[in-house]
């Protein structure tokens, strides 16, 4: 549900003609080429494939599990860990917070009486005397139960490594979108970006602003139809000024430029385990494709 679709009963429009179509947009940038991200498609045959899994796993082990669906509304699950905006992102949905507050929906927890049984819940989630503690870069920790269902179903749907090189590259990527935030270029860009969204009648600091703005009108407005609908137009302003000072000030290039950088200092030496977690990835959709 876009936001013009979800509000338009309460008077959402807009005006004007149809661009004709042009080319596709080539996608935004994400820390190497995007591989700890899925999009909506993957997301949802993966998790589905987990579930099953489990629910096999804790059959194996006396137990009953009934499969879990991802929660349904959410459209903020693609934003991108820069902020990157396309002019028809913004027309279409905003950045997806409103509608996302108006449209998620979590499904009902199916197993709730069982997770009261201790064993169960072992089961699935396993036990602290078998902790497998992993070290990531940056002098990083991470940590799974390794007899827990969920951990078995993991491993079974993309390989006893996943867990490792999931997180490595977790890990690596937060580092290189935090190294693009501090590259000159990209702060240069910031300083246009706002100059331009100043011109346009909103007073924005730094990239983010915007979605904090609408965030807290959000929070302000509670469960009123009527300023929820002031927010979304609040959004939707805000939104439009925004991807078209990002596009003005070429950030998507800037980011590109820096983002490549930063991987060829964070992501030295870890070729092979990109490899070996993008191998993983393709025989794990496979699978949950039923391909």
């Amino acid at each position: 549900m876009a936001l013009l679709l979800g509000l338009g009963a309460a008077g959402c429009s807009t005006s004007g003609g149809t661009a004709a179509p042009g080319p596709a947009p080539l996608p935004a940038p994400r820390p190497f080429q995007g591989v700890t991200h899925y999009p909506g498609s993957q997301l949802t045959a993966l998790h589905t494939a987990e579930e099953e899994l489990v629910a096999a796993c804790m059959k194996r082990r006396g137990f009953t599990y009934r499969p879990q669906p991802l929660a349904t509304g959410n459209h903020l699950a693609d934003v991108n860990p820069y902020g990157l905006l396309s002019v028809a992102q913004a027309v279409n949905d905003g950045y997806g917070i409103t509608s996302t507050a108006l449209s998620m929906r979590p499904p009902a927890d199916v197993n709730a009486a069982a997770g009261a049984d201790k064993r169960w819940k072992e089961a699935l989630l396993g036990t602290p005397a078998h902790r497998v503690n992993l070290a990531m870069p940056m002098k990083r920790q991470f940590f799974y139960q390794a007899d827990s269902c969920v951990s078995d179903a993991k491993s079974r749907l993309f390989g006893a490594d996943y867990y490792k090189l999931y997180n490595t590259f977790q890990v690596l990527s937060d580092a290189v979108v935090e190294k693009v935030r501090a590259d000159r270029r990209y702060r240069e860009a910031q300083t246009s970006w706002r100059t331009c969204m100043k011109a346009a009648g909103t007073e924005a600091e730094a990239f983010g602003d915007p979605q904090g703005t609408v965030d807290e009108q959000l929070r302000q407005a509670g469960q009123d139809p009527a300023r929820l609908h002031a927010v979304a137009g609040v959004e939707l302003k805000l939104s439009r000024a925004d991807a078209g000072c990002q596009a003005e000030t070429g950030l998507t290039a800037v980011v590109a430029a820096a983002q490549t950088d930063a991987e060829k200092t964070l992501g030295a030496g870890y070729a092979d385990e990109l490899a070996a977690l993008r191998s993983m990835q393709r025989k794990a959709l496979a699978t949950a494709s039923g391909d």
